[in-house]
């Protein structure tokens, strides 16, 4: 008797065990995913397969009332939320970005309310994704490089997120020029923006160390910096150092290139009026050999001579 009541107590413990882990499982099955998507720069042309994809499958879909309206064909039918509205905008100004415009004794403030009303925004996503809810987060160019997104997915468990790569408006820029990142001998490419690419304690210090070898800088969000910009790496590179300058990369209808180098680029842009949506490019890509063979360069100076160079 005693026997049969242990074997009892045993079969009725593994199937309450069983029962944990199937359950587990489904819940964990039924957990839904957000999902980071890159739209691509430009016309909705550039979005990719898998981004399509994507989006069909998604409960819900988060991006900019813009995007919204600049890829209606494709999120027809969808329900679609904007969050950024609230989380990115400060008394008519992006609050990240023009922090410093502020009173000083404000800027905690904005920073914490925005921090709050963040963690609340997430609290609710986390909601619908128990629920097994899809979220699509749309993301213009390269979801991986300078994106918003990352700030909105702080809180999130890394398993709760997939990112769906795409082009980059790196890429639309260097294609609209017709030529190679990686060109001219080119030993590095570096993609920063202004608030990056100037240092705090030495504002001077990546202009000054990357002359020193040839290479090709991008620069994002740096139209408004473009004075700064240029007269700096004037100081540490020839005058006759190409530069470009691709408006709208990836709109058939917007896309413009201006031309030139550090000595005139400036003059070239004079009657230019857009002051964000524009990719700054710098180095002898522009305008050297599209292709070059290591061994052709490990002779080679480097390309700055600025008057500068070396201190």
């Amino acid at each position: 008797m005693a026997r049969k009541k242990l074997a009892k107590l045993i079969l009725m413990t593994l199937g309450i065990l069983m029962w944990g882990m199937v359950s587990s499982r489904a819940a964990t099955a039924a957990s839904g995913t957000l999902y980071v998507v890159s739209t691509g720069p430009g016309d909705p042309q550039h979005i990719t397969v898998k981004a399509l994809e994507t989006i069909k499958k998604a409960d819900l879909v988060l991006c900019s009332s813009e995007s919204a309206k600049h890829l209606q064909e494709i999120l027809k039918g969808k329900k679609v939320e904007d969050p950024w509205k609230e989380l990115w905008w400060h008394q008519g100004k992006v609050w990240m970005k023009d922090l410093a415009t502020f009173k000083p004794e404000e800027r905690a403030k904005i920073v914490a309310e925005k921090k709050r009303q963040r963690d609340e925004y997430v609290k609710r996503l986390k909601t619908l994704l128990a629920q097994g809810k899809n979220i699509a987060l749309l993301d213009r160019g390269d979801p991986t490089v300078y994106s918003r997104s990352f700030w909105l997915l702080e809180g999130l468990d890394p398993d709760q997120v997939e990112i769906i790569p795409g082009m980059g408006a790196m890429t639309a820029a260097m294609a609209a020029l017709k030529k190679c990142s990686t060109g001219a001998g080119a030993r590095f490419v570096a993609q920063t923006a202004p608030f990056g690419f100037f240092g705090k304690t030495d504002r001077e210090d990546l202009a000054r160390d990357l002359s020193h070898y040839p290479g090709t800088l991008v620069f994002y969000m740096g139209l408004t910096e473009i004075d700064n910009l240029v007269n700096t790496l004037q100081k540490y590179n020839p005058a006759d150092l190409p530069v470009a300058v691709v408006y709208y990369a990836g709109y058939d209808d917007k896309e413009k290139i201006v031309k030139g180098n550090l000595g005139n680029i400036l003059d070239q842009l004079a009657s230019e009026k857009e002051k964000f949506m524009g990719i700054i490019i710098v180095g002898q890509c522009l305008e050297g050999p599209t292709f070059t063979l290591g061994e052709e360069t490990k002779e080679k100076p480097a390309i700055s001579k600025g008057p500068d160079q070396g201190k």
